[in-house]
């Protein structure tokens, strides 16, 4: 008996599993071929099925790309207790912002991801593309402010979106290995390092 119902909630999990990445797989082609509102409809069948927080990121970068803004701005905050998807979300969320002219949101999240990756150059470019037309509408309503761009002249955001993440079986095996290999590597360097007192310094 206990066998039993533990192979059904097995079978169950892999029913779940199997149907969740079918469904994200068919969000990743259709959002490719720029169909977004086919992307919303997959990856929220895939994130209804087994919620994560690469289904939530996925999902709120394509309702931002089909023009539900304000939703997938919200479905992307979900995202963002994943570290590693923390500043692609944001900067999702923040060209979300840019288009919707809420410059004090957009400035918020490209700042936000440049504290976590400093070299962003898109986010900086957005950065400031945010801060001139922050500034330039403040002196269109008689705020004052720093001198707008002439007309014409408007400034085009770096990169309209990150793009969502394949799901765990998708991703090059290759590619996880050399980054584990990699990652035992430089963790043995710093072991050694610090055996012999010195400082290790990673990164710029």
């Amino acid at each position: 008996m206990i066998a039993a119902i533990l192979l059904a909630l097995n079978l169950a999990q892999l029913w779940r599993d199997t149907n969740s990445h079918a469904a994200n797989a068919h969000g990743m082609k259709a959002y490719d071929r720029k169909q977004y509102a086919a992307a919303v409809a997959a990856f929220a069948k895939a994130n209804g099925i087994a919620p994560s927080a690469k289904r939530a990121f996925n999902l709120g970068t394509a309702q931002i790309a089909a023009g539900d803004r304000e939703r997938g701005s919200s479905t992307l905050s979900a995202s963002m207790g994943d570290a590693r998807l923390r500043a692609d979300a944001l900067f999702n969320r923040g060209n979300s912002a840019l288009e919707s002219k809420a410059w004090d949101s957009a400035i918020r999240d490209y700042s936000d991801t440049l504290r976590l990756h400093p070299n962003d150059r898109a986010a900086k470019r957005n950065l400031e593309i945010a801060l001139v037309r922050k500034n330039a509408a403040r002196q269109q309503s008689g705020g004052g402010g720093f001198q707008s761009p002439q007309k014409g002249s408007s400034p085009k955001p770096q990169e309209s979106q990150r793009q969502p993440v394949p799901s765990e079986q998708q991703q090059n095996p290759d590619e996880a290995l050399l980054r584990s290999v990699q990652q035992q590597e430089q963790e043995e360097l710093s072991r050694m390092h610090r055996g012999r007192g010195e400082r290790v310094h990673v990164g710029w």
